[in-house]
């Protein structure tokens, strides 16, 4: 194995800045380039994704370094929107085909025995059924939290030969959302080759060590260098299952100030740019120096209350903040039309989707005073607003919350803390409110209403707990299709109870805020909103 070079000193930044597209060949434009410089701002906390699952720095380390069985298929966007993924198709990446058996309850998958992990070593069957284990073993792992009913324990995999393992599920109405959740980064598959070299008897799963050790999985990136604070340089896999990329190496410099990550891609010394303002996009659009893409997005900007502590505990004040919030300013002065309301959580493309009453969230100051006034309030109610000090539009949304809620009768203090400070608060459930940027990953309508909302659960960030709401995904999950109609109902039943509670403040729907530099082709919108290394070249004249 090739280990990562931890690099102490800034000195390679002078080179990341000034590497530019690799040269073109004689026969005119390259459609490849040596390397792409990517400037975000943060780092992921962890290698790890059973202790630090969470953040977009981290999703975009997982999704590039390593692989899953499947993935959702890519496909044309219509209408100026992006490339994106098709949530009811599956198509493989470290599985080559799967099988369904007859009655829809066991799932056979041929590995792709090809394949190799970016530690040198060839997928088995073993690595399968060990990465299931680790996933449900290991105690900070939310796999369990958000994989149930679909898949709840690690048996349910089971080795057939070298290459083939079958999954088996308790309904045939779960096949869908059991493999919506084998297409994403919570089920990647690691190099248990590579890994148990580093297992110990107080460390069964390497977990301690995979922290800070990257290269475990078969994704179509190593990490070659990390630099705390400063850069990570990914170099391609020539033995990822879909062929090594066309990018052979990234640099990934983390570059704090948002104005300066769009000048960089506007001057040409990065190719893509991340968390950015949507001021900045507009502009980059404008100005024709980046390409700035719409999509079918899903994530949402959103503000988690704590329901066990504080001023939220009383649903009466959720309410009240809720038509406090001024959305549409909100969508004007911070997203600059690249945001819209949000009357769903669940995609309105599912076959079977019901929008019956549900409704967004609107502004009515009078509204909310009255609400408050008539729960005995008569006095400002206090509370912290926390937001992640690296992703500027979340830090103008606090704002414009700040200054509209003091009419509604709100004394609203904003806390920006760095990137490992709000994971940490999140996980410790120690917030009154943040404002996050997030989605579900996957996009099974079960999947979605239970993701945030499950009891007990490291990411219930509200600490929410609901037996209406439980009863109703219940009941769908007991209906058939998680697409279906039958089922569609009880979804709507499910979303309302959220609506009402208002556990969690849906703001408004988001385009994505990155940036590319004119001649790179090859991005897909995801449902997890990163960036797919392995599908970007450079486009040709």
């Amino acid at each position: 194995m090739r280990h990562i070079r931890r690099i102490l000193s800034a000195a390679a930044l002078a080179v990341a800045g000034a590497v530019v597209l690799g040269a073109c060949s004689s026969g005119g434009a390259s459609t490849s380039a040596s390397t792409f410089v990517i400037v975000t701002a943060a780092q992921p906390a962890s290698f790890s994704y059973e202790t630090s699952a969470t953040g977009y720095e981290a999703a975009e380390f997982f999704k590039n370094t390593g692989a899953s069985l499947l993935r959702n298929k890519y496909v044309p966007g219509t209408d100026g929107q992006a490339e994106h993924e098709d949530y009811n198709s599956f198509e493989g990446i470290l599985a080559k085909s799967y099988d369904v058996s007859m009655d829809g309850l066991v799932y056979t998958f041929h590995l792709d025995t090809a394949a190799v992990s970016t530690a040198g070593n060839k997928l088995t069957a073993d690595d399968v059924i060990w990465s299931m284990e680790r996933k449900f073993a290991v105690k900070t792992s939310i796999v369990s939290f958000i994989s149930a009913p679909f898949i709840t324990k690690p048996d349910q995999f089971t080795k057939v030969d070298d290459s083939t393992v079958t999954m088996t599920v308790a309904k045939k109405s779960y096949g869908y959302t059991a493999l919506s959740l084998l297409s994403n980064v919570s089920y990647n598959v690691y190099d248990y080759t590579e890994l148990k070299k580093h297992i110990t008897s107080s460390d069964p799963y390497a977990v301690k060590w995979s922290e800070t050790n990257a290269n475990f999985g078969f994704g179509a990136y190593e990490l070659t260098t990390y630099t705390p604070g400063e850069q990570m340089i990914y170099t391609a896999n020539p033995g990822y299952a879909e062929g090594e990329p066309k990018v052979k190496r990234i640099v990934q410099r983390v570059v704090a100030d948002a104005g300066q990550r769009s000048n960089l891609v506007k001057s040409g010394d990065a190719q893509i740019a991340t968390q950015l303002r949507p001021a900045d996009q507009v502009a980059l659009a404008e100005e024709k120096k980046a390409q700035v893409f719409d999509v079918p997005t899903n994530a949402y900007v959103y503000m988690p209350l704590l329901t066990t502590d504080g001023p939220f505990k009383d649903v009466a004040v959720r309410r009240a903040l809720a038509y406090a919030i001024p959305y549409d300013k909100i969508n004007e002065n911070v997203y600059h039309g690249r945001a819209a309301s949000i009357s769903t959580i669940l995609s309105s493309a599912d076959p079977g989707f019901d929008a019956d009453g549900l409704k967004a969230n609107e502004t009515d100051v009078a509204k909310a005073k009255s609400i408050l006034a008539d729960a005995g309030y008569t006095s400002d109610i206090k509370f912290t607003l926390t937001v992640n000090n690296s992703v500027p539009d979340l830090n103008e949304t606090a704002v414009q919350i700040q200054t509209a809620a003091k009419a509604a009768g709100f004394d609203v203090t904003i806390d920006a803390v760095n990137s490992s400070a709000f994971q940490a608060g999140l996980a410790a459930k120690s917030f009154d409110a943040s404002l996050g940027r997030d989605y579900a990953v996957v996009q099974s309508p079960p999947y979605v209403l239970s993701l945030f909302y499950t009891a007990g659960s490291p990411i219930n960030w509200p600490n929410f707990e609901s037996d209406a709401l439980d009863k109703a995904i219940a009941d769908g999950n007991a209906a058939g299709e998680a697409t279906g109609s039958k089922a569609g109902t009880y979804w709507n039943a499910a979303q309302k109870v959220l609506q009402d509670q208002q556990p969690t403040i849906y703001i408004n729907y988001v385009q994505p805020l990155n940036a590319f530099a004119n001649n790179v082709d090859g991005y897909v919108f995801r449902s997890d909103n990163v960036i797919d290394y392995s599908q970007l070249s450079v486009s040709s004249d």
